[in-house]
């Protein structure tokens, strides 16, 4: 049997609501076609209660899976909790974070379920067959990371004798996200032939040991807005006989990504070479309105504060064009070098005064302006209560 893998379609997702759809719902018919199964692994909707006009278009994304005649079917399901199966075609799928809710409230793909579209494979076992050849399923939908451990084992899970078993779980993992208390490849149930995740969103392959696949598929949508999302959307199909997996992309809007590095830099030269950077990457792309993530990385110019740089701005330049995000990982001189800096001057014993005019020598430094400005003339003009400041002694003072 050949196996479709797909996960986090996140129907619904605000910031790309059609490409949600359009991207899950080509992901999905390609892989009604081209296998004899299809696994979803979790956040299928981006939302624990989506709204109505959301569900009404997912059951028409999953009506595609009764267009086509089936062989594989549905032999044994058994239900931790007893509940029944209504899905007359073989598409299993599990719950994922986003559609977790608390046990005594209906989840969307328990919804799905109800209606006959998926076979819930969270806490139960579905077997398949296909000409003599059996597949068996168990999963866990997704669970708070810091219980992921300690609800699998509570599973308890078997393989089933006779059949490919393969588990199917939505969480993060220590291999490949850092974070504290997160599960690993140990905690996973032994004695399965494939092991699928949901919930990361960039596909990938891992082979255990004696050769066991890990597969995670990623999403079929842009959220994360990552430098690994340049690789491609798409699912995995899984060969039963072969035990390989192959990607399959899917046709998805452009997705360009460029990291800056800046030192000691101003406002301006930030500007222009984020627009520079923005206007290369969308050379050739023009009429496709791609998704152009910029990361700005370095130091600021002393005296400056990032968010002195307007990130919106190039949104709105550039809305029409592309989706712009700008991510400002940029610092500014530490607050311990400014504490370091009052304390040396407090240690040699200046006054308030002249700490003052001190301070003011260096922003005039860092804005540029001429080393012969009069800073104490400025700084008398400045201090002055009751007075306002006019531009004419200003820009006198500062040789403008």
């Amino acid at each position: 049997m050949k196996i479709a893998i797909l996960a986090d379609f996140h129907l619904g997702y605000a910031k790309f609501l059609e490409d949600s759809f359009e991207q899950a719902g080509d992901a999905f018919s390609q892989a009604c076609k081209a296998a004899d199964l299809v696994v979803i692994l979790g956040d299928i909707f981006d939302t624990r209660i989506p709204k109505q006009e959301i569900l009404a278009r997912s059951f028409k994304l999953f009506r595609v899976a009764f267009e086509k005649k089936w062989d594989a079917r549905l032999v044994s399901y058994d239900s931790r909790d007893g509940r029944k199966n209504y899905a007359e075609v073989p598409v299993v799928a599990i719950h994922g974070t986003h559609e977790r809710r608390t046990k005594e409230l209906v989840n969307p793909v328990e919804l799905l379920e109800k209606a006959g579209f998926v076979v819930n494979a969270h806490s139960a076992t579905a077997v398949f067959e296909k000409d003599g050849e059996r597949v068996a399923f168990q999963g866990m939908g997704g669970v708070p990371e810091e219980y992921a451990k300690s609800a699998i084992e509570a599973l308890s899970l078997k393989p089933v004798e006779g059949a490919f078993n393969i588990f199917l779980f939505h969480q993060s993992m220590k291999e490949f996200i850092p974070g504290e208390g997160l599960m690993g490849v140990e905690d996973l149930p032994k004695g399965f032939d494939l092991y699928l995740c949901g919930h990361m969103h960039t596909k990938m392959i891992e082979k255990l040991d004696g050769g066991t696949l890990l597969l995670i598929p990623g999403s079929t949508v842009i959220t994360q807005m990552r430098k690994e999302d340049m690789e491609g959307k798409g699912f995995f199909i899984f060969d039963m006989k072969k035990r390989e997996a192959a990607f399959h992309r899917i046709q998805t809007r452009p997705f360009l990504y460029d990291e800056l590095e800046f030192k000691d830099a101003g406002v301006e030269e930030i500007s222009r070479k984020t627009r520079s950077s923005i206007e290369r990457l969308l050379k050739d792309k023009e009429g496709e309105k791609p998704v152009i993530k910029i990361k700005l990385k370095g130091t600021v110019a002393k005296g400056l504060n990032p968010s002195n740089l307007d990130a919106s701005s190039f949104v709105r330049e550039f809305e029409g064009r592309a989706v712009v995000e700008v991510d400002k990982d940029l610092e500014s001189e530490s607050l311990k070098d400014k504490i370091e800096k009052l304390r040396n001057l407090r240690e040699g014993k200046m006054s308030v005064k002249d700490m003052g005019i001190e301070i003011l020598k260096d922003k005039l430094k860092q804005y540029g302006f001429k080393s012969n400005v009069d800073a104490e003339s400025l700084y008398a003009l400045l201090s002055e209560e009751g007075k306002g400041v006019s531009d004419k002694a200003l820009k006198g003072i500062l040789g403008m």
